[in-house]
């Protein structure tokens, strides 16, 4: 009978550990939600300055050569493909254009271009 107790004490003891362990797993998990859906709801911006290298606008995509992006989004100068956010107006802009802009992060971390002013002359 001892040797029938033990197994079972032992198998609940196995078991009490486990499920300890998932719950521990779902509060970091829960945790981790939780600050995923607060960064989102805080949306990232950053502004910057730079020149029109290439639009695309049947991809939504602007080829700029930009300054220092200083802030959360901190980006050294550099000439990069951005995707542009659908209420942004492509057919003002062109080649060598010089620009200020705002840039955010989207859900999946990639930049996207929320505003494009052409800087007046």
């Amino acid at each position: 009978m001892c040797v029938l107790f033990g197994r079972v004490a032992a198998c609940v003891a196995i078991s009490v550990g486990i499920g300890g362990a998932f719950a521990k797993t779902n509060v970091i998990y829960s945790r981790f939600v939780v600050a995923q859906a607060t960064e989102k709801a805080e949306k990232t911006t950053g502004q910057g300055e730079g020149v029109v290298r290439a639009v695309d606008a049947d991809d939504r995509r602007l080829m700029i050569t930009h300054g220092p992006i200083a802030g959360p989004l901190e980006m050294s100068p550099m000439t990069m493909a951005f995707r542009v956010a659908p209420n942004v107006d492509l057919s003002s802009l062109s080649k060598g254009m010089k620009i200020k802009f705002t840039i955010s992060r989207d859900a999946k971390g990639l930049y996207v271009i929320e505003d494009v002013r052409p800087e007046k002359p």
